[in-house]
């Protein structure tokens, strides 16, 4: 980050290049900031303008700002109406220059703002970087939810013994790390549900161990559903088996509790998605 040291001694050598370093100290970190949210090319919200639609085709935002075309652009807040019928509410942004008067007489433009707000136009008017629908407005955010979990699923396959069910799939499995949580989801078939416990005892089964890091600090439980389009009872003839239920330990072993079908099934398969909390 740039910076400049104002206490040394002799007079510090104030000039325009100096001005225009310290001007793009505050605004390349400024952006940087900003760029959590998004790369820009959306328009979001990072403070302020809420929007209410009090009737047909009337708005309102309140003040706020907003980041777009990788620059932060103060909203005036505004109440519009007619955006309906052929027109709709538009974000406008107007740019703003002020000329000083130099030593040598010259006034040249050298105060720029930018402010955006309010306006009804055309269903259909170009977006470009003056103007853009206020419906392509977004809360800040949504980049940073991006950036901070895993894009790619890491994979657990699974494959027992014939004696603990013959059990067969994929876990698939990536983590949030802004919310701190594990998305995890899957399709198991055990080809030996005969080798199931019988009711009323059936027991848990490992399907396998996740890797250091999607460990939850508390044993998480969640059901995979029963899949095949006809449904098949258990092996005591009391009920149909349309879940299972699951669970993650705190060591990460992921556990299935097979439950055995009547004994005309050798097998059947379930699926699951669930999301877990890992604090």
């Amino acid at each position: 980050m740039k910076s400049i040291d104002f206490t040394q001694p002799g007079g510090f050598p104030l000039t325009q290049d100096q001005l225009g370093y310290l001007q793009e100290a505050y605004t390349e970190s400024t952006k940087a900031l900003a760029m959590i949210g998004g790369d820009g090319t959306v328009p979001y919200i990072i403070s302020g303008i809420v929007v209410t639609n009090p009737s047909t085709g009337a708005f309102t935002a309140t003040d706020g700002w907003l980041y777009y075309n990788n620059e932060m652009i103060r909203f005036r807040g505004a109440s519009v109406s007619g955006g309906s019928g052929g027109f709709a509410p538009f974000v406008t942004i107007s740019p703003s220059a002020l000329a000083l008067v130099y030593n040598d007489g010259s006034t040249p433009n050298v105060v720029f703002d930018k402010e955006a707000t309010l306006q009804v136009l055309p269903t259909g008017t170009a977006t470009d970087a003056t103007r853009f629908p206020l419906n392509d407005l977004r809360r800040f955010g949504a980049g940073f939810g991006a950036a901070n979990r895993e894009s790619s699923w890491q994979t657990l396959t699974v494959g027992t013994l014939a004696a603990d069910g013959g059990v067969s799939g994929t876990i698939f499995f990536k983590k949030d790390f802004t919310a701190n949580t594990l998305h995890l989801r899957g399709t198991l078939s055990a080809a030996n549900a005969q080798n199931f416990s019988a009711m009323p005892s059936s027991g848990f089964y490992l399907m396998g161990t996740l890797p250091v890091g999607y460990h939850p600090a508390n044993n998480a439980y969640f059901t995979a559903q029963y899949f095949v389009a006809s449904s098949v009872l258990d092996d005591a003839g009391v009920s149909w088996i349309k879940q299972v239920n699951c669970g993650l330990n705190l060591a990460g072993q992921l556990i299935v509790n097979w439950i055995k079908p009547t004994s005309s099934i050798t097998g059947y398969g379930v699926n699951f998605s669930a999301i877990i909390g890992l604090d």
